[in-house]
């Protein structure tokens, strides 16, 4: 009979410190959980929910591109900015998210949107004629925009909400 008591007496003890530790490690894992995915859920929702998106194109581009943006659900049209032109791009200084569509503008002009842009910015540059080899952006603006932090060029439109996505999640937050 000792031996029995002494056994059911080691299992309750080791029973209840496998118990404590699986608790700890779960609430560990949750906390961890919470810590590393709570700031991506929280990008994703002030994103889609606050954040506004300007688009810097010609009229029928601007058109095309925000129905496109309001299509996919991500964006709600109320935050869609007024259009950027040509005579407008200081605007793009308060902007946080610019999609651009590049032929709407001349090299210049890029150079002028390029110099509005701020250290926090995204910029998606909307090039859908990339592949074609008549039609390039020539090596010194593709320079241009590569030393910008945050800025892509993309020549797809299905990858263009993707980039759009991801440019939104990694800006518009200053750093502290």
């Amino acid at each position: 009979m000792n031996f029995i008591n002494f056994v059911q007496i080691f299992i309750d003890i080791v029973g209840i410190f496998t118990t404590v530790v699986a608790i700890l490690i779960f609430i560990w894992v949750i906390i961890s959980w919470i810590i590393g995915a709570y700031p991506i859920f929280y990008r994703i929702g002030f994103g889609r929910w606050s954040r506004k998106i300007t688009i810097a194109a010609n009229s029928e581009m601007y058109n095309t591109l925000k129905t496109d943006l309001v299509d996919t659900g991500i964006f709600r049209e109320k935050n869609i900015s007024p259009q950027i032109t040509n005579q407008s791009f200081s605007k793009i200084k308060k902007a946080s998210l610019v999609l651009i569509h590049y032929q709407s503008f001349t090299e210049d002009e890029i150079k002028t949107i390029l110099s509005y842009k701020q250290a926090h910015s995204g910029f998606v540059f909307y090039f859908p004629e990339f592949s074609q080899p008549d039609n390039i952006i020539p090596k010194e603006m593709m320079k241009a925009i590569n030393n910008e932090q945050f800025s892509t060029i993309v020549n797809m439109r299905g990858r263009l909400m993707n980039d759009i996505v991801t440019t939104l999640l990694s800006t518009g937050y200053e750093k502290r």
